[in-house]
């Protein structure tokens, strides 16, 4: 063989990752033509605003369903940083197609790190959204574990109201998580 002559080599492993690109090329069209793309990134500008507090955002009504001891900066940080968890959970759990999941959830972070880099640094350094993953691989009833690791959050003394605090922000977040993405109107996943 001659300096000339080029001999090109590409072995089976290399031909099967080369396909996955394709089919990843293809959906990530499929998506962006179709519009999905942008909606999970509308979805997650939207989730990012979510809020125990105030009359801007995605609004949470707590107020109904909880005692006036959980009104106060502490408790409220811990409320913040569950329905973020909820939200991110909820995207990945109900949207089937990971790219628009993965995009959604990419979305509300930066939105959120944009919005208050200061909490954004604390959930993404921080330790809550462990005692929350694990809550969610535990098993059993998944409302009661989120409800104990928020009441573990918290760090109160005497727990039992807070546990079934933690259920009804958990279930409300839910439930609004999930209206949201039944709104953004995904096609054809």
């Amino acid at each position: 063989m001659s300096e000339n002559d080029v001999r090109i080599y590409v072995s089976k492993k290399e031909m099967n990752h080369a396909g996955d690109f394709s089919g990843s090329f293809d959906t990530i069209n499929t998506h962006r033509a179709n519009g999905n793309i942008d909606k999970a990134r509308r979805l997650g500008a939207v989730l990012a605003t979510i809020t125990p507090t105030g009359d801007e955002g995605l609004v949470v009504d707590l107020k109904s369903h909880l005692a006036s001891k959980f009104f106060v900066q502490d408790i409220l940080y811990q409320i913040k940083v569950l329905l973020v968890f909820a939200c991110e959970t909820i995207l990945q759990m109900d949207i089937p197609v990971e790219l628009l999941s993965n995009t959604a959830i990419a979305s509300m972070y930066d939105a959120i790190e944009t919005a208050s880099p200061g909490f954004y640094s604390n959930i993404a350094n921080g330790a809550a959204f462990t005692f929350y993953y694990l809550a969610v691989k535990k098993g059993g009833d998944l409302s009661e574990n989120i409800g104990e690791a928020f009441a573990m959050l918290c760090g109160v003394k005497n727990k039992d109201s807070f546990i079934p605090a933690g259920k009804t922000v958990w279930n409300i977040a839910v439930d609004i998580v999930t209206k949201e993405i039944e709104k953004a109107d995904f096609r054809d996943i």
